[in-house]
């Protein structure tokens, strides 16, 4: 018994990424984004544009990814991000997660935080205290038209 939970000590404490939260991000009425580290700076998301900006890197999304945005009328946005873990496993990311007012249903938005390119859009379900995460399969052109939209600010 003793052996085991030596084991298991050990995987939790040699695998972070096993503790992983991610950070809950606020997201102020002028846009500005409050909770990452200033290397991130600056960090605005206009809501009404679609457009995000984070240190020198700017992207107005296409309509083919502000649709999630639009889709959930009078939804709810969080967003959240991670910096904090191996790159080796995931790019530092910033999530927009939008739902419903009953948090039912919605959309999650996972964007590299270094590049602005897209990670993946899900679409999320929660039934009861279950939550059930689908990948959304956008086309070539959608996105195309994303990574011709990141744009490097001097």
């Amino acid at each position: 018994m003793k052996a085991f939970l030596i084991l298991i000590s050990f995987l939790f404490l040699s695998n972070s990424d096993v503790l992983h939260k991610d950070t809950s991000l606020q997201l102020e009425k002028n846009g500005n984004i409050v909770g990452l580290p200033k290397s991130f700076s600056p960090a605005n998301f206009d809501i009404n544009k679609k457009k995000l900006r984070l240190n020198n890197k700017e992207i107005v999304f296409p309509n083919c990814v502000k649709f999630y945005f639009d889709e959930q009328k009078n939804s709810k946005l969080d967003l959240s991000a991670s910096w904090y873990h191996s790159k080796e496993t995931m790019p530092y990311y910033l999530i927009f997660n939008i739902e419903n007012k009953k948090g039912s249903k919605g959309y999650k938005i996972l964007v590299d935080l270094e590049t602005l390119d897209l990670i993946y859009v899900q679409k999320s379900k929660t039934r009861g205290i279950t939550t059930y995460n689908e990948n959304i399969e956008l086309d070539e052109k959608c996105l195309n038209e994303y990574k011709d939209n990141i744009k490097t600010i001097n």
